[in-house]
């Protein structure tokens, strides 16, 4: 099996070394697992998205979702690949038995998203996002809304949808206009009309349940005023089956860039005065539930970019390995010089150790996230639950909007190591590009997540939620710093997380007074500036347990000296695996960190009289 998706090495390496997720089954949450059980399930999960899923993304790309007649037509070959998802329970790893759910911890969850999405992101999203309408109606949803809704998503017989955008309201949430009026039987109709709603019309389920934002008649303006409906596309009969088609039309769906087996839909509710919705939760309650779903949904996006990006290093890499171009650089000037794999010239070696810096520090990251949520999960203390939580939402929109440009620069760079052959569809990097871009837009674009970070999330609980983070970089410093290899790294990182925190301070400083403008400007370069210091702690931690890895393999073989470690690793794959790490790590915080100081200077810089002086006169020369 062939595998040019997903290191999962490297996903071992993090699980079971850096993470110690077997730590998490001495918990009663989670203490019917086992190592044994989580290797199952990756190994199961890697099967199926190498031999299943991956052959199907291109035939996906090719052939597309059509709208035929007022309904969406999935590639055919995606429904036998989504029944296997289903009954896999792949869609539900995580959630609790009790409600169809395999009670596996989060992070063995991402483990194997990262994979099905590296092989196939738009035949895995119709059951990834139904999954966030399911939790959304169990945390939120009363008896009969879980009964009727919630366990058929679960089951895989429903798929669902979050219907939030229109023409006018985008980002701009509050400006939407459908409209809930009261009925008699305590349900309400909906009328109005909804964009961009991704999986928003399809045949691979019984039933599609749209959770839509509206505002019930009379209800005040903007997000405060905004209630969530779920509003399914056939109501049901007495047996909760589905029987009497809603109102509710899809009007079209969008011709894109990528992701083009997504069904992307146009959808009009109440056309006839007719359409049936059921209140979720409280009225004026909307954007609360909403929020839920989306936080789950940025995380899956960020994971969505870094699967892509990891698919296309992985065959960059293997594309380089085996392409011969040129002379080796030492014999340039020799006529007669072998020539050698492209692999071997130090500027493709440069791209391809910057892809594997991102993928690698954004897997990392992206796991620790996850790691959050199954620490909340097994918390003692209410103190200690809130302190994960924290880290949660703080690394929410990093997750989601970091990942999400790193994803796509990368997916870039693996066109530029193939050069042109990199560019035709024969080759999946295209592809890959294309698909990626979307991360950066849906879901919240960066500006968004980005705004978030520096307006939200910065300043929880008086700061203390970010304090207490940065002070996890601390312990790693000091670990780090007694390793002689790694103290000059661990000197770097520590001096690049004190600029950070300077910076944080200047600009808290300057967003009370008449520089607000430009503190909100540098929203998006901050975001950036404070996931490049993440990337760099997470690569010192995976530096120092890879330093004490190889101690213990060149203990064993007796190799003392640099010369005898090097021969080590053309022998011995572990030995190799963890001078791979520790190179990465010595590239990315020696090579790549150091821009952190030109985005500070760009950051602090007082050059913003763009954001002041006219519009036609900057942006049109007029």
């Amino acid at each position: 099996m062939s595998n040019l998706l997903v290191d999962t090495r490297d996903v071992r390496f993090l699980l079971y070394e850096l993470f110690e997720v077997e730590s998490l089954t001495k918990h009663e949450k989670f203490s019917g697992y086992s190592r044994d059980d989580f290797e199952m399930v990756l190994n199961t999960a890697e099967k199926l998205a190498v031999n299943v899923l991956e052959p199907l993304n291109k035939i996906g790309d090719r052939e597309g979702c059509r709208f035929e007649n007022g309904e969406v037509k999935v590639p055919g070959p995606f429904h036998d690949a989504h029944r296997l998802l289903i009954e896999g329970g792949w869609h539900c790893l995580s959630d609790d038995p009790e409600v169809g759910g395999q009670g596996l911890p989060e992070i063995i969850n991402v483990a194997c998203k990262e994979l099905f999405v590296a092989a196939n992101g738009c035949l895995t999203g119709y059951s990834g996002l139904s999954h966030g309408v399911a939790k959304m109606i169990e945390e939120f949803g009363n008896e009969e809304q879980k009964e009727k809704f919630m366990r058929p998503i679960y089951e895989g017989r429903f798929c669902g949808t979050m219907c939030l955008t229109e023409p006018q309201a985008g980002s701009d949430v509050g400006a939407i206009r459908t409209k809930a009026l009261p009925r008699e039987d305590g349900a309400y109709s909906l009328v109005g009309n909804k964009i961009f709603i991704t999986n928003g019309n399809h045949d691979l389920a019984e039933n599609i349940v749209h959770a839509v934002l509206a505002r019930i008649e009379g209800d005040p303006p903007g997000t405060k005023g905004l209630s969530l409906f779920l509003v399914p596309k056939f109501l049901l009969d007495e047996k909760g089956d589905p029987a009497e088609a809603n109102d509710l039309v899809c009007t079209g769906i969008e011709h894109k860039m990528g992701i083009h087996a997504s069904a992307t839909c146009s959808l009009s509710f109440g056309d006839a005065g007719k359409c049936v919705g059921y209140l979720l939760g409280k009225p004026r309650q909307g954007i609360e539930i909403m929020f839920r779903m989306m936080n789950e949904a940025r995380l899956a996006v960020g994971t969505q970019a870094n699967a892509l990006a990891s698919s296309s290093y992985l065959k960059a890499a293997a594309y380089a390995r085996e392409r011969i171009q040129g002379p080796h650089f030492t014999q340039a000037r020799r006529p007669d010089a072998p020539k050698v794999a492209i692999v071997q010239h130090p500027d493709v070696r440069r791209m391809l150790a910057a892809m594997k810096a991102y993928v690698e520090g954004g897997r990392a990251l992206m796991y620790f996230a996850a790691l959050c949520m199954d620490k909340e999960k097994v918390a003692a203390t209410e103190e200690e639950k809130d302190l994960w939580r924290g880290y949660l939402d703080l690394l929410t929109p990093v997750v989601k909007g970091y990942l999400s440009e790193r994803g796509f620069e990368v997916c870039a760079q693996a066109i530029q190591v193939l050069g042109g052959y990199g560019y035709t569809k024969e080759y999946p990097l295209e592809q890959n590009l294309r698909d990626c871009k979307i991360t950066s837009i849906y879901e919240g674009t960066t500006g968004i997540q980005a705004l978030d970070f520096l307006g939200r999330k910065l300043g929880m609980k008086g700061g203390k939620v970010l304090a207490s983070f940065l002070s996890l970089m601390d312990e790693t410093l000091a670990k780090a710093s007694k390793e002689q290899l790694l103290k000059p790294y661990a000197q770097a990182v520590g001096e690049a997380k004190s600029a950070l925190w300077e910076t944080v301070m200047e600009l808290l400083k300057r967003s009370q007074g008449p520089e607000l403008a430009t503190v909100i400007g540098a929203a998006t370069p901050f975001l950036e500036l404070f996931g490049d210091v993440v990337l760099a702690w997470l690569h010192l931690w995976q530096a120092a347990v890879a330093c004490e890895k190889q101690k213990e393999l060149a203990e064993k073989a007796g190799a003392g000296t640099p010369e005898e470690l090097f021969k080590l690793a053309q022998e011995n794959k572990e030995a190799a695996f963890y001078l791979g790490k520790l190179a990465t790590a010595k590239f990315y915080i020696g090579t790549l960190l150091p821009r952190i100081y030109g985005k500070i200077k760009q950051v602090l810089s007082s050059e913003a009289e763009y954001l002041i002086v006219p519009e036609s006169t900057f942006f049109w020369g007029t």
